[in-house]
């Protein structure tokens, strides 16, 4: 959880000992005499022991869900911290590295077809960066978009940013019932976005994903429906070819003009 060797053990036999004098614990979770002192006021700033002054000083831990919340905490710090460090780059090395690429070889490098990700976490985020990318359009063809919620934020910032939003879900006679409700939840959840966000509603969705900017080059993530197969054995495939993305584009506004219709 992001603590070193010594800082661990420490810590852990201080959970089980309670408040205790350095020295005892040093025995205890073998951390030497002489790095002891250190490693407790390494913690202590770490906000995960409490230290009572006195002869002698002693040292007692906080409850494990403090030193839970108290990790996590330092740990969004650090994230945000090196996020910000590497943001505060990007533009010199963009412009940097444009200038020398490709300078030294002879062929040109071709745009991959598609990149294969695993359907869950890894693809969600892929998703957030397609939004967070997105400059003018965005197409969403889905089932009932049970993922809305983990990237809502994403697709108000796009919003925000006059990004048009069209989002093509299937038709409530084309699901269950408990896949219906999610799917009207959806569709209440994204027409409360304020800009410029169209809903209509399908039969059959036959490949579910997200296009970005297609007339642009754009991205694009796709997976193929499978009903009843778990999303972990499932593979979305993630591609910047312009002609795929046209391709998928393409294909989301016909079955937008012809196969669609104006949600109840």
């Amino acid at each position: 959880m992001g603590l070193n060797e010594y800082q661990a053990s420490a810590l852990s036999y201080l959970l089980y000992l309670g408040e205790t004098k350095a020295t005892e614990l040093s025995k205890a979770c073998r951390v030497p005499n002489a790095r002891i002192y250190g490693v407790l006021e390494e913690l202590s700033q770490k906000g995960l022991v409490i230290i009572r002054p006195g002869r002698p000083v002693l040292y007692a831990p906080l409850s494990p869900e403090e030193v839970s919340e108290a990790l996590i905490s330092d740990a969004r710090d650090e994230i945000r911290k090196r996020l910000t460090s590497i943001e505060s780059y990007r533009d010199d090395f963009t412009k940097t590295a444009s200038d020398l690429y490709m300078r030294g070889g002879k062929v040109k490098v071709r745009t991959p077809l598609i990149r294969v990700v695993s359907v869950g976490d890894v693809s969600l985020d892929e998703t957030r960066k397609l939004f967070r990318s997105s400059k003018n359009d965005i197409m969403i063809l889905t089932r009932a978009m049970e993922y809305f919620k983990d990237v809502e934020r994403e697709l108000r910032d796009a919003a925000a940013r006059g990004v048009k939003i069209r989002l093509l879900l299937r038709s409530r006679n084309s699901l269950n019932e408990s896949d219906a409700k999610k799917r009207d939840e959806t569709i209440m959840k994204i027409k409360s976005i304020k800009g410029l966000v169209e809903v209509r509603v399908t039969d059959n969705v036959l490949i579910r994903g997200n296009i970005v900017d297609p007339k642009q080059g754009g991205r694009a993530l796709f997976l193929v429906e499978e009903e009843g197969v778990p999303y972990y054995l499932r593979e979305a495939a993630i591609t910047t070819h312009p002609g795929v993305v046209k391709g998928l584009a393409d294909m989301f506004d016909l079955r937008w003009k012809y196969q669609s219709s104006v949600p109840d």
